[in-house]
């Protein structure tokens, strides 16, 4: 049996966070969607991918799998934009007939189709894959689950952030299990299983690790300095350094390479964000090589208590929620002293500055100087830093990555 996870028709309504990457590349928690599918599968399970036709190269350079290939054999279809438990993929997997598909409120969630029906059905399909190529499949909907408890279908960046304390508890749970036996890190006291060390992380005298609230799990080389205080649930990636006097109120994920002080609290750091000096962010998602410069703060409650409206491709939307503070894409920089306003979405490779409070929406590829009206980032310099500051991490700029940005532009 083979799986293939897949990027539907609704991806456009996850903006700004996957302008860069497919939406199954999105994080719900410590773990991407697709990773967090891929942990769940049958070990050794055969994964591919379908992406929509612009994602196609750039998937191949960072994955090693087929891409928008049609398979052979029977396959699971697995929603890319579909937060997956364990339960229900072992469901899936074992009792799911074939040539059935679980929906639910108009999204295709699951599928498992014969190779003969896949063999009919390559002609209508189309990336990324619209609801037509599922259809004629038999509707299993008397699942024995309550389908709240087994999936949730992220539909607008911001349900990410709604749903966030649930899904970074489960991923922290599942790496604390792998991490049972394992070998700690002698420096840190670890006298309870609701927080993890790993040997090659630096977790200097003075550190609070609170997990009164929740677990917390420091990954290798992650450094955190002197003084600072780490409230579960609480994820430290890769590479991380929390710089000294920070606070971190969980929940939070700092990604892989992710440099931080100050501020944060219910939020999610892809990876490879900057925020290196004082100032608050929170309930905000933040893709990689964001950088929020010195005392740049986020709103995520309003004054009078409200729900957060948020204004998404000129419609009025009410998130329903709270607290929401900003959804942040690729490469987009903040000056000093920029206030952010609760609901804020800023586009990718954008750059404010100025201080005071910009737009609510900040556009892609464009300058935002307070007082002045917005300009178009031109191309080649927008490339030109972008390569600069990849490449401090260890990164060079693929053609294919390159190429998207073209497109994008």
């Amino acid at each position: 049996m083979d799986f293939i996870i897949f990027e539907d028709t609704r991806y456009e309504n996850l903006y700004p966070l996957n302008v860069l990457r497919n939406s199954m590349d999105l994080k719900a928690g410590i773990f991407s969607f697709k990773e967090r599918i891929i942990n769940y599968l049958p070990l050794g399970s055969a994964v591919n991918l379908f992406v929509r036709n612009e994602m196609c190269e750039l998937t191949k350079v960072f994955n090693k799998c087929l891409v928008n290939e049609i398979p052979a054999s029977e396959t699971v279809f697995l929603n890319g934009r579909t937060v997956f438990s364990q339960r229900f993929i072992n469901w899936i997997v074992a009792e799911l007939p074939a040539d059935s598909k679980v929906e639910y409120d108009g999204t295709v969630v699951a599928a498992k189709i014969s190779s003969g029906e896949i063999k009919k059905r390559s002609e209508n399909i189309s990336f990324p894959v619209n609801n037509i190529f599922f259809e004629g499949l038999r509707n299993i909907n008397n699942l024995n689950f309550n389908f709240e408890n087994i999936f949730d279908i992220i539909n607008y960046p911001w349900d990410i952030i709604r749903l966030f304390d649930f899904n970074l508890a489960f991923d922290l749970s599942y790496l604390l299990e792998k991490a049972r036996g394992a070998e700690k890190n002698p420096e840190v006291s670890q006298e309870n299983e609701n927080n993890f060390v790993s040997p090659s992380a630096k977790v200097y005298p003075g550190v609070i690790l609170d997990t009164g609230s929740g677990e917390i799990y420091i990954d290798d080389n992650a450094v955190v300095e002197p003084l600072s205080y780490i409230k579960g649930p609480a994820y430290i990636g890769k590479n991380a350094v929390v710089k000294s006097g920070s606070r971190i109120y969980g929940p939070c994920s700092i990604g892989w390479g992710s440099k931080i002080s100050g501020e944060i609290s219910g939020s999610l750091f892809h990876s490879c964000v900057n925020k290196q000096h004082d100032g608050f962010i929170g309930n905000t998602y933040a893709c990689p090589f964001v950088n929020f410069g010195a005392d740049t703060v986020t709103s995520n409650l309003k004054n009078n208590y409200s729900k957060v409206r948020v204004n998404y491709k000129g419609e009025s939307i009410n998130t329903g929620m709270q607290f929401l503070g900003s959804l942040v894409g690729d490469h987009s920089k903040f000056g000093i002293n920029t206030m952010l306003n609760t609901g804020t979405i800023c586009g990718v490779f954008a750059n404010v500055a100025g201080g005071g409070f910009p737009e609510k929406n900040i556009e892609s590829f464009s300058w935002n100087i307070l007082g002045s009206e917005p300009v178009r980032y031109k191309f080649n310099e927008a490339v030109e830093t972008a390569r600069i500051v990849m490449k401090r991490r260890g990164i060079e700029m693929s053609e294919e990555y390159i190429s998207l940005l073209k497109k994008i532009y």
